[in-house]
């Protein structure tokens, strides 16, 4: 499987500047396709390379960004035509126009931003703004919080997130995540699913910070609907993973419970790096309860350090009957990826019911 920086191709960016060509005659495809792909271009990740094209995009358009946005809304308009739907990543380095030209003039980025995010989101983008305008980019995301357009009222709540993934960290966020629950509170029963996703993956950042906010915030919200129970269900995922009483107890998770009896193997207790880890568990529920159970794995992963890093992953939810037993048999990969470091040595792995862990293995990774 390719990275997804491969999705730059050449054919995609001379295809780019094709319709870059339409909205600007002084732009050669040719041209724009060389300075894209310049030395060292291989050598660069993803979040480089989104940055070269709007590095190549702005030595084209160097004049300030009130005279240059209008081409950037033709730009969009013309892909459009040719058929790019709107909330399309690899366009997202156009907001960065926006960055690079207009921090010195926040009304008409917002004017830009405001479109842009529905082409290409501008999550973050705004990030740059709150560095440099934190109260009035505060203001402002207030504001869209409650536009007619669903990736805008998006991009208030997403944008905002004290954790972005791949967003700059804005320390007045982290040090006051509540400041932003008038939002959150604005879109977390929005009509739209994207919406609502959004504000549940930013009230799961905040779980991070302030885990009283969130279970404050989510204690009296559930029972309006099936599709907003499990939007907060996702807003409370690591909560639930860490076996917080409280946020297990929203969705009648007994965390006093325990089997009748549990069995725990692991079918190989030495596992080379690019081979799964196998296991099997055996749960038998006792002889008169029926009972919720949610049932988890944590591994302890090895770290360059010497200390372990610990993920939790789900085996599943189910409700136990008197007697009832349950057999469940996984392999747990581990295939080298770009999110992890798979370090030599001692790992651990062990079970969780209801957020409470019960048995823990030791097991050796090896070199393949």
């Amino acid at each position: 499987m390719e990275p997804l920086k491969a999705m730059y191709s050449r054919e995609w960016v001379l295809g780019f500047g094709n319709q870059l060509a339409k909205v600007d005659s002084k732009i050669n495809p040719l041209t724009f396709q060389k300075q894209v792909f310049a030395s060292p271009w291989k050598q660069l990740e993803l979040k480089e390379r989104i940055n070269r094209l709007s590095d190549v995009l702005v030595e084209y358009w160097q004049d300030p960004l009130v005279q240059i946005y209008p081409n950037l809304f033709k730009l969009i308009e013309t892909l459009r035509k040719q058929g790019v739907s709107d909330f399309n990543f690899p366009y997202i380095f156009l907001n960065d126009v926006v960055t690079k030209k207009g921090l010195n003039d926040f009304e008409t980025s917002m004017k830009v931003l405001e479109k842009l995010t529905v082409f290409s989101s501008a999550e973050f983008a705004i990030r740059f703004f709150y560095k440099q305008h934190f109260d009035k980019t505060l203001k402002q995301m207030y504001k869209w919080s409650k536009h007619k357009e669903p990736m805008v009222r998006r991009l208030a709540s997403e944008g905002s997130r004290p954790m972005l993934p791949w967003g700059i960290g804005i320390p007045e966020i982290k040090k006051n995540p509540a400041i932003h629950m008038p939002i959150i509170e604005t879109l977390w029963d929005d009509k739209d699913e994207i919406v609502r996703r959004s504000a549940a993956n930013h009230l799961n950042d905040i779980s991070k910070l302030n885990s009283d906010l969130v279970l404050e915030f989510c204690r009296n919200k559930f029972g309006k609907s099936k599709e907003l129970d499990k939007n907060l269900k996702h807003a409370l995922r690591t909560l639930l993973k860490k076996g917080n009483t409280e946020a297990l107890s929203f969705f009648s998770y007994n965390t006093n419970w325990k089997p009748q009896k549990i069995k725990f193997e692991l079918l190989n207790k030495i596992v080379k790096i690019g081979s799964p880890l196998e296991f099997k568990v055996s749960i038998k529920q006792t002889p008169k309860d029926e009972t919720k159970v949610r049932i988890e794995y944590k591994i302890g992963f090895l770290l360059a350090n010497g200390t372990f890093g610990y993920k939790v992953f789900q085996l599943g939810e189910r409700s136990l009957l008197p007697n009832e037993e349950v057999i469940i048999y996984k392999k747990h990969s581990f295939i080298p990826i770009t999110t992890r470091v798979y370090y030599p040595g001692t790992h651990t792995i062990s079970i969780l019911l209801n957020g409470n862990e019960i048995k823990l293995y030791k097991f050796e990774l090896i070199r393949g």
